[in-house]
């Protein structure tokens, strides 16, 4: 039976949240500019500490990655990348500060993204 639904776009965006919780598990302090978090301060003087939760997020990132390579053809784990990005981005507009409360618009894109592929997929 053929699909109506390219098995490619799962796979690309399945690599692209890999590589991103890949990128913040070995440096954990570069993560907070790409998340939109400031650096927390703490023992380690002015340049602030990486939080042990950055591991958390290299880690569910590749867990979402994981989730759209395994799974594309169930059809609803877009639903829960649209949910964790919009979460994600309104830590980052309540915890940020104002001068990085502009990158939540990007977890919330993202979000919006994936809320539109879930209600593609799921009209036909």
């Amino acid at each position: 039976m053929a699909t109506l639904f390219s098995p490619v776009p799962a796979p690309v965006l399945g690599t692209g949240c890999i590589g991103r919780g890949a990128m913040a598990i070995p440096s954990p302090r570069n993560e907070y500019g790409h998340v939109g978090l400031p650096l927390e301060s703490g023992a380690a003087g002015a340049g602030g500490v990486a939080s042990p939760l950055m591991y958390f997020k290299g880690i569910r990132e590749i867990t979402f990655g994981l989730t759209l390579v395994a799974l594309q053809r169930l059809g609803n784990e877009e639903a829960v990348l649209s949910l964790a990005r919009v979460g994600d981005g309104l830590d980052v507009w309540l915890h940020g500060g104002e001068a990085l409360r502009w990158k939540s618009l990007g977890h919330w894109i993202t979000g919006a993204g994936f809320a539109g592929w879930v209600v593609w997929r799921w009209s036909y």
